[in-house]
């Protein structure tokens, strides 16, 4: 599903920065209760739910990246106190 941000130029849900996609859910959102007809509102909602789903793998995948730096951080420390002769 392509979206609009600010310019005319369609992008992939897919290619939504985490910023970009709460700008475009809040905006699909807003334009909801102003839908001319039923088609015109389940495609919003359709677009709504995609995008959200977009949010979700997004904040799943930037914890996935905070957990993977906090073990290769741990893994230093392990490292470097085991160097310093530091019991673990």
């Amino acid at each position: 599903m392509v979206v609009y941000l600010d310019d005319a130029e369609p992008v992939d849900v897919e290619q939504l920065s985490l910023g970009e996609a709460h700008a475009v859910l809040r905006r699909t959102r807003a334009e909801l209760p102003e839908a001319c007809n039923a088609a015109h509102a389940q495609y919003l909602c359709a677009q709504i739910a995609e995008i959200e789903g977009q949010i979700a793998w997004l904040e799943s995948e930037a914890a996935r990246a905070e957990l993977e730096d906090a073990a290769t951080d741990h893994a230093c420390d392990l490292w470097a106190d085991y160097e310093l002769g530091v019991p673990a």
